[in-house]
């Protein structure tokens, strides 16, 4: 069963986790796309039922960072997510966790027009469909 869908639209990343933690092959994965893509050409939006990147997973994340900030709204309602966003803030100051019901702030923070929510909660659904979870957008 996978572990984490990926949708990306224009420079916003759509990155949908499960309850699970991503594996290394996800992991690797996903950090090759935001290397093609161009990691200061990146926003994340992050909408997690508790699955996270291990503390490896996240060193090789910041390695890629390179000390480059990238606009990242994580929505999750997971306590263990919400201490994982507070560390990765110290290398990426430009990281935000948002409760479940803050799908919209967590848009507005990335800076998106309001037009495109309801085509990023599709997505949304989608991703979680693919992960075998429910319909709904939040996290």
């Amino acid at each position: 069963m996978k572990n984490v869908g990926i949708k990306i639209i224009d420079r916003l990343f759509i990155v949908v986790y499960g309850a699970s933690d991503p594996t290394d092959e996800e992991w690797g994965g996903y950090l090759e796309l935001v290397e093609r893509h161009g990691v200061e050409r990146t926003m994340q939006l992050i909408c997690t039922d508790g699955g996270e990147p291990s503390s490896v997973q996240r060193r090789r994340l910041n390695l890629l960072l390179a000390g480059r900030t990238v606009p990242v709204a994580v929505v999750s309602g997971s306590a263990r997510v919400r201490g994982t966003v507070t560390a990765l803030s110290w290398f990426n100051r430009k990281i935000k966790a948002f409760p479940p019901s803050g799908l919209r702030e967590a848009i507005a923070y990335l800076e998106i027009p309001a037009t495109r929510t309801e085509l990023i909660e599709r997505e949304i659904i989608k991703l979680r469909g693919e992960l075998g979870q429910g319909r709904r957008a939040s996290a």
